[in-house]
């Protein structure tokens, strides 16, 4: 890269337009969240683009935004953005060539999973809201927000050049904290498009009259994903406090300060999901509980990473990184 263009895209900017990115892909989530539960799905019934690769909706770029329309291609629009954001980071990450390559491919790997995520939509909409394609569509929407974060944090100005030199916190819990976080996702993606989001009724504690375990499938999904979803609020509130006294005792006070989301978004998940049942799946309760959901995913993720390398706030630490010559890092070396 030129010295003009060093002084035009500069680390701080590249940094800017990764965040830009992760937070657009949670409004992405946000946006989707509508689409389920306003019965918006096939509002568009086809899956076709202009020569901009911006979506069409029943062969228009912005048709009358009626009838489910502005939910289902509000949502392909806003994924476009999100699309063209990520390729962005991609592309300034492959002409700086100051950036360890392990950092390059990540951000071009997330162009692979923006691309897998919008084939995914498509695939839904084509093949009729088919549940299996549905649920991964969502699954791999929380992967992708996952992605664009661990991105963003290689590329922070003090990290970008050697990522991995900072100290490690022991973090195995925080690990299975995001392991959980995902795992329940799979099963409220797949509770929501196999149809079993109210098949308990409005009954906050049992199944209403199939019992507390139900015989039939849809009903035992159901309750799976309720009754993890406590296991799940326990283990990270625990796990939270946990990990926020061995920020403080090793002097990382944002990742202190970090530690109290996860703690306070996991119960206001669970919160969001009961009264989901109680209002009968109201559509501004079913959207706070996606993008809750996805915030949740994020400050956990994050979370992780604060304990990492890329997490270390030492001066020195910076300083060296600063002055340390451009690696060839390996791609999970500061994960």
């Amino acid at each position: 890269m030129s010295s003009a263009g060093r002084r035009i895209f500069t680390p701080g900017r590249l940094f800017g337009l990764a965040v830009a990115a992760s937070i657009l892909t949670w409004v992405m989530l946000l946006i989707g969240g509508t689409v389920n539960p306003t019965g918006s799905s096939l509002a568009c019934s086809d899956w076709r683009f202009n020569a901009l690769g911006m979506p069409l909706c029943n062969g228009e770029l912005f048709p009358a935004m009626t009838g489910g329309v502005q939910f289902e291609h509000g949502h392909r629009l806003w994924g476009w953005l999100v699309g063209v954001s990520t390729v962005g980071v991609a592309v300034w990450s492959l002409i700086d060539k100051r950036l360890p390559k392990a950092t390059r491919w990540l951000a071009v790997g997330g162009v692979f999973m923006v691309l897998a995520q919008g084939a995914l939509g498509g695939i839904t909409v084509l093949l009729g809201l088919n549940p299996w394609v549905s649920t991964s569509h969502l699954l791999l929407g929380y992967g992708f927000l996952s992605l664009m974060i661990f991105v963003a944090w290689r590329l922070h100005p003090t990290r970008r050049a050697a990522p991995a030199m900072g100290a490690r916190l022991p973090r195995g819990a925080l690990a299975l904290a995001v392991g959980l976080v995902l795992v329940q996702a799979l099963f409220g993606a797949a509770m929501r498009h196999f149809g079993a989001g109210m098949i308990c009724g409005d009954d906050p504690v049992g199944c209403g009259g199939l019992g507390f375990w139900p015989a039939m499938g849809l009903g035992k999904l159901h309750m799976t994903h309720r009754l993890f979803g406590y296991a799940v609020l326990v283990l990270v509130v625990v796990i939270a406090v946990r990990a926020r006294r061995q920020a403080l005792t090793a002097g990382r006070t944002r990742a202190a300060w970090l530690a109290l989301a996860p703690a306070v978004l996991v119960v206001t998940q669970v919160a969001l999901g009961l009264l989901t049942v109680v209002t009968g799946k109201g559509v501004a309760i079913v959207t706070l509980h996606t993008a809750v959901g996805g915030l949740l995913m994020a400050t956990t993720v994050m979370l992780y990473l604060a304990f990492g390398p890329l997490g270390d706030p030492r001066p020195e630490r910076s300083a060296a990184a600063t002055a340390a010559p451009t690696p060839s890092a390996n791609a999970w070396e500061a994960a």
